[in-house]
This record gives structure tokens, C-alpha cells and sequence, in this order.
């Protein structure tokens, strides 16, 4: 180099480099003009490096505010998918969702026309729910249906591979005429669909349009159409399973009733057995006292009617005429007057006891059923049991054909408790009952087995009371008859579980005596027993019921 001509670059205040100008054949004066020119071109190179950082600087905010926006874009659309979700749970009527869903899609998306389509069987399909902006003509309920012959030969085309499709100009998308005709039909210019699957089946379509004009749409605003089109397929999925569940309960509901009114039913047989048990007891019971009073009747008229006589001829002698008094000895002569006032006396006295045995069969009844008392009042415990006792009197005598049943009663001093009288009673009656065909049983076997030692068997049943704790009353019931199986202890209380042969128990008694001191009582039924040797029924009960 023979000569230079340097001048400095600025970047602003900073010097950012140096312009230079080299001479190398030969020296050379740089002319001012020169100088100048070279002079300005290093300031015009400043502004283009000040211009091109300030550009860069703009890409980079440009960038980041895209990023930013993009991010806005994001948050906003969790947010609005959030929103709609929660709108979509909130309900499980899908009509309500339907609705809801075109709703806050049209206007989150700001188009003009959010629809829901279904296909048919076929694959046609028709418009079921929209949310249109006013000056738009609706299409649910006016537009026919859509026999789309490439959705109908494709049974759903790329909807049923789970693609989303979105076109910013009909008419520029390359569709075929008829179908841009369709479209124009639906005044779409541009839309976006979405595909709803119920499990694995695709059920129609999630569709947005835009009438107005073309639009470009972003990719965001597709992903949150598929993504509630997702929310809407798992609402369709629960809103079919709340059907199902609703039919399952009205079901349900009808077979409860059903089985309510069946229980019933049997409950009321079983009563109603329970009653023919106790109406042939009773009838046994105070038959025997009525036939005998019915027997002396005859006896008694024959006597009264003797009687009667004698007192007609006593009458007529007072005349004191002759003839008076041989007739009054003749009539005398026919009747056994020493033996008619040894007997009348008798008959008339064992008549009053079986009169009283009547009464007090029927004062035992009236007790066991307490017709004319309230539901819930304070009962003794023991007049309950001796009712029962007395009702069953005929049973208890009928239960071995060797001897009757022994009834070995142990009171203690028990308060009145607060009570059912008449449940009580069912609950003694069942039990006692169910000891008289255990001990029936145990009799009939050891007659069978022609066992030596059945003379020495007698069949029989304790009743023991007690006070039990605090606030409780017990009462045990215990026989010696054959006892429960092993196998069968767990069933005892099960509704239907019986031992005994058909026709002779419905095996509904221990389930409802088990419910009676329950669940009316809240009171406690349990029981042990050793096969071949007995059984105990223990029954806890409080002496005040929880209101």
C-alpha cells in the first residue's frame, strides 16, 4: 500500500470499526471531495448497521410475542376446554350438553354456526344441535337428511380414523361441485369438523362454520374441536350409562316392589300358618271344657226337669187332699231325688270350671294378640310367655305320644318393658314351636331306636328370666331335643332356610323373630346348641326403647 484514506465508522456514540481505502501502485492525495464521499459512505453504513440491529432487534420482540401469544392461545384455550368440561359434567342430560357444547364453542371460536351431526345406520346423518348466530337460517329440524355418498361408502371416511379436517375456502379446497353445492346449502365458506366417538364407534360429528367469509384456521383452534369433541364422546358414553342405570333402577325398583309385596305375601302365610297352629290349639283347648259342659247339659235338663216336677206336685199338695198326696208319692218314686242332690252340685261346679277354663283360655288369647292395646307400651314379659304357653297347651301335651312336654319356667323379678306385646309374642310363639318339633323329633327317633333308656328321657323345655346389665332385660329358652347340625348353624336366621319336611314351615319364623327384637327392639337375638343334646335361644332386650 502507497497510500490510505481511513475514516471511521460510528455506531451511535461507539465506534464500531473503520472504512478504508487503499492506493497501492503509487502515492496518491486524497482530494477533499474524495475524503467526503468516503466520509458519508461510513455514515451511511452506521445507519445500516443501526437498521439492521433495530431490525433484528424487532424479529427477536416479533418472535417472543408470537411465543407469547401462542402461549396466551394456549392458556386460553385449556382454560375455555376446562370450562366447557366442567360445563359438560355438570349435567348428565345430553341434550343439556349438546347444547351447552355448540354454545361455548361458537363463542369461544367467534364463528358463525357450531353444530353436532349424527349418522344414521346407513351413514347418512342429520343435524341434532346448533348454536347459530342471528341472520343465519337454522338447519336442526329444517334440513333434510345428508346421504353423503363418500361418508356412506367409507362408513365415516377419515372421521373414522379420528382425523379432524378444517377447510378455509370451499372454494378453493378442490371439492366436488356437488359437494361445494352442499355447502353452499349450509352457507359454509370455510369450516372445521371434529369427529365424536361413543367407545369405539363413531357417532357423528363436532362441526364449525364460518358463513361470512374464508377463514384460516389455526391450529389451536382445531385441537380444542377435537378435544371437545373427545369431552363429548365421554359425556355420550356416561349420559348412555345413566340411561342404562336409570332403567336398571326403575327395573330394580319394580322388582323390589315385587319382592316386597312376595315377602309380605309370605310373611303373611306364615302368619297365617302360625294362626292355624294356634286357632287348632286353642280349638283343642277349649273344646274339651265345651264338651263337657255340652255332655251334662242333658244331665242337668233331666235333672232340672225332675225337679220341676216334684215342685209341681209339692204344689198341688197343699190341699192335703188324698189323692194329692198318692200322686206326689208316685212322681217321688221316679225320681232319685238323694242321688240328683249329691250330683246336681257336682255337675254344676265341674260346668263353672269349665267355664272359667274357657275364659281363661280366651282372657290368654286377647293377651297374646293385645288387639286392644297400643303397638309400643310397657309389657310384662312373663304374662306374654304364659299366653304363649297357655295357647300352645294342646302342642305341649301333643309332642310325645309317652308324656307330655315339661315346662320348667324360672322367673326373676322383672320390671315392664317398653314393647311390641305382640311381636314379643311371635317371637316366643316361633321359637317355642320350633323347640316343640325339635323335642317331636327327638321323641319319635328314640321310640324308632327302641333305645332301653327312652323311659328315662323326658322331654323338656326351660324358660329362664333376668335382669341383664344395666338397662336390659334376658330370656333364655332352652330344650333338649336334637339340636342344630354344625352345618347349619349359619343358617338359622336366613329367610326360607328350613330343616323341617315340605308343607310343614316356610322357615320365615327365625328371620322374622331376628328382625322383630332388631330392628323394632334393638334388642339382640342369638342362640347355642350341641347337636344331640339341645338348643338354647338367647333373647336381650332394653328395658327403655331409643327414640
Amino acid at each position: 500500500m502507497r497510500a490510505n484514506l481511513i475514516v471511521p465508522v460510528l455506531k451511535g456514540s461507539e465506534l464500531w470499526g473503520l472504512l478504508c481505502v487503499h492506493q497501492y501502485n503509487n502515492p496518491r492525495r486524497w482530494q477533499l471531495a474524495e475524503i467526503e464521499f468516503v466520509r458519508k459512505i461510513a455514515g451511511y453504513f452506521a445507519v445500516a448497521l443501526q437498521q439492521t440491529e433495530q431490525l433484528e432487534q424487532n424479529q427477536s420482540q416479533i418472535a417472543l410475542l408470537a411465543q407469547v401469544a401462542a402461549q396466551e392461545r394456549a392458556l386460553a384455550r385449556q382454560k375455555a376446554l376446562v370450562k366447557i368440561t366442567n360445563r359438560i359434567r355438570q349435567s348428565l342430560n345430553w341434550e343439556i350438553i349438546c347444547q351447552t357444547a355448540t354454545e361455548e364453542v361458537r363463542q369461544l371460536l367467534e364463528t358463525d354456526r357450531v353444530t353436532i351431526y349424527r349418522f344414521n345406520p346407513d351413514w347418512s346423518g342429520d343435524f341434532l344441535f346448533e348454536s347459530v348466530v342471528d341472520g343465519w337460517k337454522p338447519l336442526v329440524g329444517v334440513f333434510p337428511t345428508i346421504a353423503d355418498s363418500h361418508l356412506m361408502e367409507n362408513q365415516g371416511g377419515r372421521y373414522a380414523a379420528n382425523e379432524t379436517f378444517a377447510i378455509p375456502d370451499i372454494y378453493r379446497a378442490g371439492h366436488a361441485d356437488c359437494h361445494v353445492a352442499l355447502l353452499e346449502e349450509l352457507q359454509a365458506r370455510a369450516y372445521a369438523i371434529a369427529p365424536i366417538f361413543e367407545g369405539d364407534h363413531l357417532w357423528g360429528l363436532l362441526a364449525t362454520f364460518q358463513n361470512s367469509g374464508p377463514r384460516q384456521w389455526r391450529a389451536d383452534e382445531v385441537e380444542l374441536l377435537a378435544q371437545i369433541g373427545e369431552q363429548l364422546g365421554i359425556a355420550l358414553q356416561q349420559a348412555k350409562y345413566v340411561r342404562q342405570i336409570q332403567t336398571q333402577s326403575v327395573e330394580l325398583k319394580q322388582t323390589l316392589e315385587e319382592l316386597q309385596q312376595s315377602q309380605l305375601q309370605l310373611i303373611q302365610n306364615e302368619k297365617m300358618a302360625s294362626l292355624g297352629q294356634l286357632v287348632a290349639g286353642v280349638a283343642h283347648e277349649i273344646n274339651n271344657p265345651v264338651n263337657f259342659i255340652h255332655g251334662n247339659l242333658a244331665h242337668v235338663n233331666e235333672y232340672v226337669t225332675d225337679l220341676m216336677a216334684l215342685a209341681r206336685c209339692c204344689q198341688q199338695t197343699k190341699a192335703q187332699s188324698s189323692e194329692d198326696i198318692r200322686a206326689f208319692q208316685e212322681q217321688l218314686k221316679t225320681v232319685d231325688l238323694e242321688f240328683i242332690q249329691e250330683d246336681l252340685p257336682k255337675i254344676l261346679t265341674s260346668m263353672k270350671f269349665g267355664t272359667e277354663r274357657i275364659r281363661e283360655i280366651v282372657l290368654s288369647l286377647r293377651n297374646f294378640s293385645r288387639l286392644d292395646e297400643a303397638e309400643v307400651k310397657p309389657a310384662h314379659i312373663h304374662e306374654g310367655i304364659d299366653s304363649t304357653l297357655l295357647i300352645l297347651g294342646h302342642q305341649i301335651r301333643a309332642c310325645s305320644d309317652q308324656q307330655p312336654v315339661e315346662i320348667v319356667k324360672n322367673y326373676s323379678d322383672l320390671p315392664p318393658i317398653e314393647c311390641s306385646p305382640a311381636q314379643l309374642n311371635q317371637v316366643f310363639m316361633n321359637i317355642l314351636l320350633n323347640a316343640l318339633d325339635a323335642l317331636e323329633v327327638t321323641t319319635q327317633a328314640q321310640v324308632n331306636s327302641n333305645n332301653s333308656q327312652f323311659r328315662d328321657y323326658i322331654p323338656r323345655i326351660w324358660i329362664d328370666t333376668q335382669i341383664y346389665g344395666p338397662d336390659q332385660v334376658e330370656i333364655r329358652i332352652r330344650d333338649n331335643g336334637i339340636g342344630i347340625d354344625e352345618a347349619n348353624k349359619t343358617k338359622v336366621f336366613d329367610y326360607f332356610f328350613t330343616t323341617k319336611p315340605i308343607g310343614k314351615g316356610t322357615g320365615l319364623g327365625l328371620a322374622i323373630s331376628r328382625q322383630i327384637i332388631f330392628e323394632k327392639h334393638g334388642g339382640e337375638l342369638s342362640f347355642n346348641s350341641i347337636s344331640g343334646q339341645g338348643t338354647e335361644f338367647v333373647i336381650r332386650l332394653p328395658i327403655q326403647l331409643k327414640k
